[in-house]
């Protein structure tokens, strides 16, 4: 046995002896050869602590919300657990509620020197991790992450307890643990090939009706099992583990195919079959190859060389065309089977170097270089032209891990040059506060709420060596293997076993080592220098990809339905909008109906904007609703309180219970607080006013907190919507905390209550507080009365206007269209009188005090109107066939018109009906009659007087003052009103700009004896529909 150990070693250390060589030779020419990269040591020195901060940030973020969950959620800054949160799909695979992240980022304490943490850690996970749950977890992952990082921490537990003299506590207890863990995955392996199905129940192995049901995994799940599994049996004496590992790795290698000898993606594990043929270097299929050749570094077993060496061959041959990797069919490897590439083949160049294939390393490493420049980040996917095809990056480790295995063979300063890049990249893409967060799409920099584990086991590892020198570690290197993972084990494991064997018929199956191109490389020293390499590749992708600059008009968090501009923009980007019957907006994006090519491309950006906008909005908790507070005296000079409602925000103060804020207003200059602010003084310890539109919610709030504003409010700045109308939501953030002060939504009308309100009083005192409800949790009924009528208040003036425009197209309506017009100019205004159809209409504009009536009436069987004129110039029109009256065509008005609020208002002042409300209707009718400025009184029937007219009872009068709108907060002060009319140009309105005079509205109904109750049942049939 000692015998047969000693040659097996002497075998591959020879071949390591070569190995290093050549690398050693190659790092010699390398940094003779290309001095225009150098990096000061004091450079490196500082990019070597800056990632050990960048490892330290994520790591305490977990440690400090998250533990002892699974992952942390960077922007949600709380832990993710298996089954507590909206499912994933099968990424939750990888969670088992046994704190992955710890378990996983152990060994890279110990890496970074952090002994006392690791010991900390360490007791951590004895303590609180166990595997008896009823959880179904994924092989592949569990093994390399879990297993994997336990072995990595016991031997490196006993490695500090030999050589460092700590952590005296341990007694194996990680092994245990992984002990546990590996009996409680052997049922994985009881299939008809002996290949492991994809997932196992940690409590119940098989024993559930969806896994034994189960068939397929890929490539990759199965066939990276062996190093875990044989450190397992060789740390504890269980071969068990081993032997399964080594039979499903033979059932893998008879599935190549004989001729390409190229392996699939999926295969079914009970037949052998293939599923998915494609074949590749990247996902489904990458560490099965790593696997190959790492099984004969750390075990000594010539056979795993060999495999390596077939298959190597044939991505060579089949796969490798010049320095990309396209996958191609299995069966007919000169056909591609897809046109783009996905960034786990990063790994390959490192792979490479252990082989000691340097130059198409080098090739294939700078070409991913490149992408990684051109969009920032390496995307998930990318196309033969190297654009986006998957826009996620979920800060993956590979290309970093074949950057760290470059410099070590070439000592090329060049590639710490890369290191510092990527490290930059990830400090301004993806570092937040709670510490780094997936990037969703590298076209848009939008985040993701996650932070894999392998970012604290592998990233940040392999950031930290490339900067660091063998001499600042505690730990010799030269002496480990390490996993797909990056989790350590020790070359020594080989002499704990003599099991791998190699077979007569898979020596006989084999080919010899003089077949294989590839089979014993030393690079060509022709090739030795990586910037000859490299310098025909420089400018790849751009070249192929030229950088072109988007200077974007629209962002998604900014779009609003009700703005002309926006719809005309996103019209032009292809995008229809539809509005569903629940209010909800459908966009639909269409390549063929953009403006312009540039237009389509920033069409698609904006929709996976609105994407990610709509899932980020539902996974954040519901805000409490807000209100907006403030007293004012009413026309009969009482005083009131006006409750408007406002929407929240999902950044900022939280406003609950009796957390509120008050202070005076202000106005922000500029309005929209999209630039620097103009005397930012006037803001301090004020409420600010902001107009919504050109940035984020967000910023504006960073902007006027900056300037020592105690509270925000912004404002619509789409005329005519109202809370009464518009269905309210929460201002979205972006992921970051440091807004500090409370920021609400208003509507554009119901900001305008508060403007009049300013404008009457500047000194007014506003507060900003949750919405409150009743202990049942229901709204209180003086809340919602008086929130309504206010809504329907400022929301009249719009309205009344649309009813005068319908009242048009009612008379346009009536009969053959025949209209005439005549203008009459009186003394104190204008009259304008028109006949159409059976009715006669008259607006009359008086410039003195700004009044406007308009009358309709039905005119009699002579053609005359109801005040007994004839139509203008002796014109009669054509007698129309209908007996419709205005009344009845009201009925058919557009529902939005005839809200319940609006009707209720419009009748009440008619007082032709009650309330259907079960409540006393004396008071609303006062209520409602001192909005409308109408004397409740004149129900009893008794002839008025207006404008000198005499009115019957049934007349119908509603009369609105909106002369006080106002189109912004303007001072009282006459010296202030000028300096702000200066600048007034450049401001947005806020509320209405049009100012109104009174608006009157007479309706005569044509029968006046019309039956009450016909009218009471019409209107609730209208309101029942």
């Amino acid at each position: 046995m000692d015998m047969h150990f000693y040659l097996r070693r002497k075998v591959l250390f020879g071949v390591m002896i070569v190995f290093m060589f050549c690398l050693g030779l190659s790092s010699i020419l390398a940094q003779l050869g290309d001095v225009s990269y150098a990096m000061s040591t004091e450079e490196r020195l500082e990019l070597k602590e800056e990632a050990r901060d960048m490892f330290y940030h994520a790591y305490r973020a977990y440690m400090e919300n998250a533990y002892p969950a699974d992952e942390l959620m960077p922007l949600s800054c709380g832990g993710r657990w298996r089954g507590t949160g909206p499912s994933r799909g099968d990424i939750d695979d990888t969670l088992g509620n046994f704190s992955l992240t710890l378990v996983d980022a152990m060994d890279t304490l110990v890496v970074l020197g952090d002994l006392e943490e690791f010991d900390h850690a360490a007791q951590l996970v004895v303590q609180d991790v166990n595997f008896d749950k009823d959880v179904i977890v994924s092989v592949f992952e569990t093994n390399i992450r879990v297993l994997g990082g336990l072995l990595s921490s016991h031997i490196l537990a006993e490695y500090l307890q030999q050589r460092a003299g700590i952590m005296q506590w341990y007694k194996g207890q990680l092994l245990d643990l992984a002990k546990d863990l590996g009996f409680r995955l052997l049922p994985a392996f009881n299939s008809t090939t002996g290949i492991p199905h994809a997932r196992i129940n940690l409590r119940y192995g098989l024993k559930t009706a969806k896994l034994e049901s189960s068939r397929e995994t890929c490539t990759a799940c199965a066939g990276t099992m062996i190093l875990e599994m044989a450190a397992l049996s060789r740390l504890t004496g269980e071969p068990i583990f081993e032997e399964k590992a080594h039979r499903a790795m033979d059932e893998l290698w008879k599935l190549r195919h004989r001729s390409s000898d190229l392996m699939g993606t999926v295969l079914n594990i009970h037949s052998g079959d293939w599923v998915r043929r494609d074949s590749g270097v990247g996902a489904g299929i990458d560490s099965y190859y790593e696997y190959c050749l790492k099984a004969y570094i750390l075990l000594g077993d010539e056979r795993y060389l060999g495999r390596f060496n077939t298959h190597y061959s044939a991505v060579m041959k089949y796969i490798s065309q010049g320095p990309m990797l396209l996958d191609v069919h299995m069966h007919r490897p000169h056909t591609n089977s897809r046109n783009f590439m996905d960034a786990l083949l990063a790994f390959w160049p490192g792979l490479q170097v252990l082989k000691g294939d340097i130059k198409p390393a080098v090739e294939t490493h700078e070409m991913l270089y490149q992408v990684m420049q051109r969009h920032n980040l390496i995307p998930e996917a990318f196309t033969t032209d190297f654009q986006v095809h998957w826009g996620q990056h979920p800060l993956r480790p590979e290309f970093l891990e074949s950057t760290y295995f470059l410099y070590r063979a070439t000592n090329d300063p060049y590639y710490l040059e890369v290191g510092k890049n990527v490290l930059r990249s990830l400090q301004k893409f993806a570092r937040v506060p709670c510490g780094y967060a997936a990037v969703k799409d590298v076209r848009t920099g939008i985040h993701e709420d996650r932070m894999d584990s392998f970012v604290l086991a592998e990233t940040f590892k392999y950031l930290y060596l490339l900067f660091a020198d063998p001499s600042d570690l505690v730990l010799d290197l030269d002496e480990f293997l390490f996993t797909t993972e990056a989790h350590l084990l020790p070359l020594s494991l080989a002499r704990n076993s003599n099991y791998s064997v190699v077979t007569i018929s898979e020596q006989l199956e084999m080919k010899s080592e003089e077949e294989h191109e590839f089979a014993r490389i030393c690079p060509n020293t022709l090739h030795l220098f990586p910037e000859s390499v490299r310098q025909p590749l420089r400018n790849m992708v751009d070249g192929v990809c030229p950088r072109r600059v988007m200077r974007r008009r629209l962002h998604a968090p900014d779009f609003q339905a009700g703005n002309p501009d926006h719809m005309k923009l996103v019209k032009d980007m292809g995008i229809s909008i539809l509005t569903l019957a629940d209010g909800r907006l459908q966009l639909l994006h269409t390549v063929a109906n953009a403006k312009s090519t540039a237009d389509a491309e920033e069409g698609l950006l904006f929709i996976q904007e609105m994407i990610e906008l709509s899932k980020s909005q539902a996974h954040q908790p519901d805000a409490p609703p807000q209100a907006v507070h403030f007293k004012t005296t009413n026309a009969a000079g009482a005083e009131q309180t006006v409750v408007i409602n406002a929407g929240p925000a999902h950044f900022g103060q939280e406003l609950r219970g009796n957390n509120k804020v008050t202070g005076r207003l202000t106005v922000a200059d500029p309005l929209r607080a999209c630039s620097d602010l103009i005397n930012p003084e006037r803001l301090k310890k004020r409420i600010v006013i902001m107009e919504r539109g050109d940035c984020m919610f967000v910023d504006k709030a960073r902007r006027i907190q900056k300037a020592g504003a105690i509270a925000g409010i912004v404002v619509d700045n789409t005329p005519g919507t109202s809370s009464a109308t518009s269905p309210m939501f929460a201002m979205s953030g972006d992921g970051n905390n440091d807004v500090t002060i409370p920021v609400v939504f208003l509507f554009y009308q119901d900001a305008s209550q508060l403007l009049q309100a300013v404008g009457q009083d500047p000194g007014l005192y506003v507060t900003l507080a949750e919405k409150m409800t009743s202990p049942q949790g229901k709204e209180s009924e003086i809340a919602k009365y008086m929130s309504k009528a206010f809504s329907e208040k400022s929301s009249v003036d719009s309205t009344l206007e649309r009813l005068k425009d319908s009242m048009q197209e009612i008379l346009n309506r009536q009969g053959d269209v025949q209209t005439t017009v005549n203008k009459e100019n009186t003394g104190n205004g204008e009259v304008t009188q028109m006949d159409v159809g059976d009715f006669h209409a008259s607006v009359e504009f008086d410039h003195s005090n700004g009044m406007e009536m308009i009358r309709i009436s039905r005119r009699d069987g002579s053609g005359s109107g109801s005040e007994g004129s004839t139509a203008p110039n002796g014109l009669q029109p054509p007698q129309s066939s209908t007996n419709t009256s205005p009344k009845q065509e009201l009925l058919k008005l557009p529902k939005d018109l005839l809200s319940p609020g609006m009707l209720r208002l419009y009748l009440e002042t008619l007082q032709k009906v009650r309330l259907l409300s079960g409540e006393d209707p004396a008071f609303h009718i006062q209520k409602l009659s001192e909005l409308a400025q109408i004397d409740p009184s004149a129900s009893s029937g008794g002839p008025s007087l207006e404008n000198g007219n005499e009115h019957k009872k049934d007349d119908v009068l509603i009369k609105v003052d909106t002369e006080r709108s106002v189109d912004s907060i303007v001072p009282s002060d006459k010296a202030k009103k000028e300096e702000y009319a200066s600048d007034k140009n450049e401001r947005t309105s806020i509320s209405s700009s049009r100012t109104r005079g009174e608006n009157v509205v007479k309706k005569k109904v044509e029968n006046g004896e019309e039956n009450r109750s016909k009218s009471e049942n019409e209107i609730k049939s209208h309101e029942e529909l």
